[in-house]
């Protein structure tokens, strides 16, 4: 028996869209929420362009071409894309010719809506140029970021003191907030001397100088910087430290000294006897600027805290790019806006911030402003309290004034909004973006092994708690060092993953618009995963693209289903960590949800369970173990538990907050006495999650073990578990989503908290949907073997459909005899620099092949051999096996198509292709990657130039022009096969990556 808590202190309790379619905007009034519904075999087998996974289209640095937008456009519709949404960037990228808003862009912005409207295809559009986060030429100073700065003097009375205090110079980031070198910085930020002359002033005041002052040795506050919002803290750490008397600032004896300041900043005081400190404090735009934008497109970041500036910003970007040609305001292009994620850095002021501190904190913060400067005023506890406040109410007014009013605009335009609501910014509470925001969103990076922090967790929980049915993320975007290597069958795992995680529509980064007929083409600089039609792989993968459209029709339905909501405090920043870092733990086999104090203020309970406004349903609440909690969050906790709920909770001991209205403390005395007695509900104390939920009933939702363990280096390359799961609840069915996270196959025995009399395998690489056998155990869970191919994943689905739909299951065939191909294979080569045709016997891998050529070629490679098969009529399937591919193939036999080849195992059923007795054609063209022939042009003379004024941050070296050469569609004047816009420094001594088909090639037959 779990111990509960009767304790007579304050307790830390931790407690366990529409999607937009194609070709039209919805109404915003339609979006995205949750719907029960039930499953339909149709829509799973046959996904819907809703179901499809979309693209970032990003156009680079007025580099566009109208004839090349429709070949870009029409081939997302071919592979099975359902939508894109519009990027225009720089990112190293030399100027084409057609700036930002000029007649041209505008004519190309229009040729791409009419494209999508004719192609049926979704489009969305980023709110502004650049990529982060909100910016343009139209926004002024006056609409800008801005930021607290300060000058100090000391002086020692008695004296009059008469003398100009001055101003800091503007954009003070060029020196300060990066580590980068200026000429860089420069990407980030607007030239100085159009920022001069926009400083205002907050308050001029006087104090007794402390000791550290006096010898130019300020004390100062651990981790003030962070702590005043210039920079996002990683996670907040109170300084707990005792500062001497004499290092401290006493609120008493500041003295507002503002009025005797005139217009000119000439300042006349007369100064008491005594060292003082005179502290001018004020406000400037801090000169952030969007980045990367193209020509034409740079501009101030707008002021995230006034909703007059985003208004502006809206007016002058969104809805120009919305409305431009169209003549019928209900049948638009674009359905809907997107914020990515937030890297405009910090902003800690706008006009009027300090009386909206007042209307929401209950006291002026003159006094406190020293603090913003580091210094201590009162004591450390009281200038602590004072800066938790002063982070409030910034997350607060950048949440109201930003994400909530382009929500707000959004749908009285009949838009949806997107956003990734995360970032570097001044210590907002990300979690609390979810509210305002339509399709909540993380991203992930391609070929890496980590989660980027809690941030899909973020996404998921947001779409949960304020229920909304579809969880974007900026998917596979390519990291420098792999960025041609990515590929279908390399990644399909990763993005399993994420799905496990909650996410249901992935947004591939990126298919970049190159308006040359050159390959692979621009890209967004050294960064960006080539997601477009001059891939090598681009055609093949279209069983990939059909796959993720199936998976994702089926984790779009119904609600989610999680045990823990998972409480994470008020704190600004609020950044939800990884998994393996909260505390309380989350148990193996449960799933969970984030959730802040909004969501807790709607929350009912029913039958033990607490049930949010949104629909989701918990079985225990657990808040996040801190040495603080407010009032507000003891107050809906204490409710809860008297409806009934069950809590897991560590100790609290203060609150972190300067309020200490009378009310406030009346409700802390009440608490005092109140967490001392029972409730209806259970609390429980420390790391003890898995046992609260056990001795309420609840055993794992999901369990496995399997036949084979992991060994070490390949623990290393997981991004969580061997098997990982997500469930949801669709109509009377439970849907459980079981991923194989390994690339070898594995015997999964799992168990299922759920049973039902009908169980299906619903397998979303063939839309094939199976019954299979399934055991009861004593405890009511369902036993299930699970037999799954490297990387493969399964819908097992509890109470599916009936509707005449189910198919046999497939047999694991045992093949009797194998037979290998007798004769060389025929072997022709389709692309850039293609060599002359080969033969080979046996089979090999390409890379290592003695002629050059062969080896450093990248495109399609056709194979083709014949065999004869004697006549026979106790043949039950002849199965092709490719051995090891790389990557993708297509299967011709006899001039028939088979069937597309994206991942191991390369096996492929061709019993109805081949006939007995007769010689029969195999043709197997294969798709290999860029990097081969990447790595060969390296041996080649350069031709074209290069620089290392990018304007990047990454490392390697741009193009300084586009060579005539490429825009007169001619080939390399120095033979080279490949036409890149960034010279990667790790080319160079690059190897060769495997290609084409590595074998062994053979049939495999099985008899009657």
């Amino acid at each position: 028996m779990l111990k509960m808590i009767q304790r007579n202190f304050c307790l830390l309790l931790v407690v366990v869209i529409q999607a937009c379619g194609g070709g039209g905007t919805q109404r915003a009034d339609n979006f995205n929420n949750v719907q029960d519904g039930v499953l339909s075999v149709q829509d799973f087998q046959s996904p819907s362009m809703e179901s499809r996974i979309h693209t970032w289209y990003h156009w680079l640095n007025g580099n566009i071409s109208k004839t090349h937008i429709t070949k870009d456009l029409e081939s997302m519709k071919k592979v099975g894309l359902g939508g894109f949404t519009l990027f225009n960037v720089s990112e190293g990228v030399p100027f084409g010719g057609i700036a930002y808003y000029s007649p041209e862009w505008w004519e190309a912005l229009i040729h791409t809506k009419n494209e999508a409207k004719r192609l049926g295809l979704t489009m969305g559009i980023m709110n502004g140029p650049g990529w982060s986060a909100t910016g343009g030429p139209w926004n002024t100073p006056e609409n800008a970021m801005k930021e607290v700065v300060w000058k100090e003097h000391q002086i020692s009375g008695p004296m009059i003191f008469e003398q100009q205090l001055g101003v800091p110079k503007p954009v003070l980031g060029l020196e300060r907030d990066m580590k980068r070198d200026t000429v860089v910085n420069q990407r980030y930020y607007m030239p100085r001397e159009g920022l001069k002359g926009h400083y205002q002033d907050i308050v001029v005041l006087a104090y007794p100088s402390t000791r550290g002052e006096k010898t130019d040795k300020p004390y100062r506050i651990k981790s003030w910087w962070h702590k005043a919002g210039f920079s996002k803290m990683a996670r907040y750490q109170r300084d707990n430290r005792t500062a001497d008397k004499e290092e401290v600032i006493n609120p008493e004896q500041i003295i507002d000294i503002t009025k005797y300041l005139d217009d000119s900043g000439l300042l006349r005081w007369e100064v008491p006897e005594g060292d003082w400190t005179i502290l001018r404090v004020g406000f400037q735009p801090t000169g952030r600027s969007n980045h990367p934008a193209p020509v034409g497109g740079k501009g101030l970041e707008v002021d995230k805290m006034s909703r007059k500036a985003v208004d502006i910003h809206w007016r002058e970007s969104v809805m120009k790019m919305v409305d431009a040609g169209e003549s019928n305001q209900q049948d638009r292009a674009i359905s809907y806006v997107l914020i990515d994620s937030y890297e405009a850095g910090h902003q800690n002021w706008t006009q009027g911030f300090e009386k909206q501190f007042a209307k929401q904190m209950g006291y002026d913060l003159t006094k406190y402003l020293p603090t913003i400067a580091g210094k201590v005023v009162g004591s450390i506890n009281e200038s602590e309290e004072f800066l938790w406040d002063y982070r409030k109410v910034v997350s607060d007014m950048i949440n109201q004034n930003y994400y909530k009013r382009f929500q707000e605009l959004a749908h009285e335009n009949g838009l949806l909004f997107a956003a990734e609501g995360y970032g570097n910014f001044g210590n907002t509470d990300d979690l609390a973006t979810g509210e305002y925001i339509d399709i909540p969103a993380n991203e992930f990076w391609a070929n890496k092994h980590n989660h980027h922090g809690g941030i899909t967790k973020l996404a998921s929980s947001m779409a949960h708690v304020y229920g909304r049915r579809i969880v974007g993320s900026e998917a596979f975007t390519g990291s420098p060092n792999k960025i041609f290597e990515t590929n279908p069958r390399d990644i399909k795992a990763q993005g399993d993953y994420f799905y496990s995680k909650g996410i249901n529509q992935f947004w591939l980064h990126t298919f970049a618009h190159s308006p040359f007929d050159q390959t692979p083409g621009l890209g967004v600089g050294s960064y960006g995963s080539y997601f477009n039609r001059n891939n090598t792989w681009w055609n093949f993968a279209e069983g990939w693209f059909e796959y993720m459209a199936r998976a994702q029709y089926v984790l779009q339905q119904g609600r989610s289903q999680s045990d823990i909501l998972y409480f994470v405090g008020e704190d600004a920043p609020v950044d939800p960590e990884l998994k393996s870092k909260l505390l309380p733990a989350i148990p193996s086999g449960y799933d969970y949800d984030f959730c802040n104090l909004d969501v807790l203020q709607k929350a009912t309970v029913k039958n033990g369970k607490i049930v949010l406004h949104s629909g989701q349903e918990y079985a225990v609440l657990v808040i996040k173990k801190s040495e603080h909690i407010t009032f507000a969050s003891l107050a809906e906790i204490e409710r809860l538990l008297n409806e009934g709920a069950t809590a897991v909770a560590y100790q609290a001991i203060r609150t972190p907050s300067l309020t200490k209205s009378a009310k406030n403390y009346e409700i802390y005395q009440r608490f005092i006495a109140l967490l001392s007695t029972s409730y209806q509900g259970k609390l429980y104390e420390g790391d003890v999650v898995k046992g609260a939920l056990t001795e309420q009933g609840y055993q794992p939702d999901f369990e496995y073990t399997t036949q084979r363990g992991v060994d070490s280096l390949l623990e290393e390359h997981l991004l969580g578990e061997p098997v990982e799961y997500f469930h949801k609840r669709v109509g009377t069915s439970e849907v459980y989503f079981v991923s194989n996270q390994l690339d070898h196959p594995q015997r999964i025995e799992a168990l299922f908290r759920t049973q039902n009399k009908s169980l299906q395998l619903w397998y979303p690489e063939s839309g094939a949907i199976v019954p299979t056998e399934f055991e009861i155990m004593k405890d009511g869970r369902t036993s299930l073997t699970l037999d799954l191919e490297a990387s493969e994943s399964v819908f097992v689905v509890f109470g599916g459909t009936d509707d005449g739909s189910i198919v046999k299951a497939d047999e694991k065939y045992k093949p009797v005899q194998k037979v290998l191909f007798e004769q060389p294979w025929e072997i022709s080569f389709q692309g850039n620099n293609a060599p002359n045709p080969i033969e080979l016997k046996p089979i090999q891998d390409l890379s290592k092949h003695i002629n050059p050529e062969v080896a450093h070629f990248s495109g399609t490679i056709t194979y083709s051999n014949r065999i004869t098969l004697p006549e026979t009529s106790d043949l039950k399937k002849i199965v092709l096996s490719l051995g090891e591919v790389h990557v993708a193939a297509r299967v011709f036999v006899n001039d028939q198509m088979v069937g597309n080849l994206w991942k191991r195992p390369y096996e492929l059923d061709i019993t109805e292709y081949v006939e007995t007795g007769k010689t029969n054609e195999l043709k197997v063209e294969v798709a290999n990657l860029w990097v081969n022939r990447i790595v060969g042009d390296q041996n080649l003379p350069e031709d074209s130039k290069w620089t290392d004024k990018t304007g990047s941050t990454a490392k390697g070296l741009g193009l300084l022009e586009v060579p005539d050469w490429v825009k007169n569609a001619q080939p390399s004047p120095t033979g080279r096969g490949a036409f890149v816009g960034w010279k990667w420094d790790h080319m160079k001594d690059k190897g060769l990556m495997p290609s084409g088909i590595e074998g062994p090639v053979q049939l495999k037959l099985t008899k009657k």
